[in-house]
């Protein structure tokens, strides 16, 4: 702990950042008329993270910008993929790459799509991956 004029600053400092029930439609799925129809889904993002620079500069470009954790999302989204599980990996690979250990420390993506289509009556099947 440092004593920054009436301030105490505490090193590695860590904090959560969620970006909750993120709406999209996209064409993912093992069917040939989910990849045409496409599908409603819910995506959940769960980010660790060190605010330490942020705190002490109150600057963006210091923290992870869930402005732009959210376009990576979309993007990643909008590339076709046969299962769920392929979706919420490459999500979270890709918001992995554009941060540092220093600065993202855990990750965890839930991909749920909504009304799948198993001949029944279900709200939603959905994968977590977690680093």
């Amino acid at each position: 702990m440092l004593m920054l004029g009436l301030f105490i600053y505490f090193c590695d400092m860590n904090a959560t950042i969620e970006l909750d029930k993120i709406e999209l439609w996209a064409q993912h799925g093992c069917y040939g008329q989910e990849q045409i129809v496409g599908n409603k889904y819910e995506i959940d993002i769960k980010l660790e993270v060190n605010i330490d620079s942020p705190l002490a500069s109150d600057d963006v470009h210091d923290a992870l910008n869930y402005v732009e954790v959210y376009e990576i999302t979309k993007r990643e989204m909008a590339k076709t993929q046969h299962l769920v599980e392929s979706v919420a990996y490459n999500i979270v690979s890709a918001i992995r790459k554009q941060y540092s250990e220093d600065i993202l420390k855990h990750i965890s993506v839930r991909v749920a799509k909504m009304a799948p289509p198993v001949g029944g009556k279900m709200k939603d099947v959905a994968v977590t991956v977690a680093i």
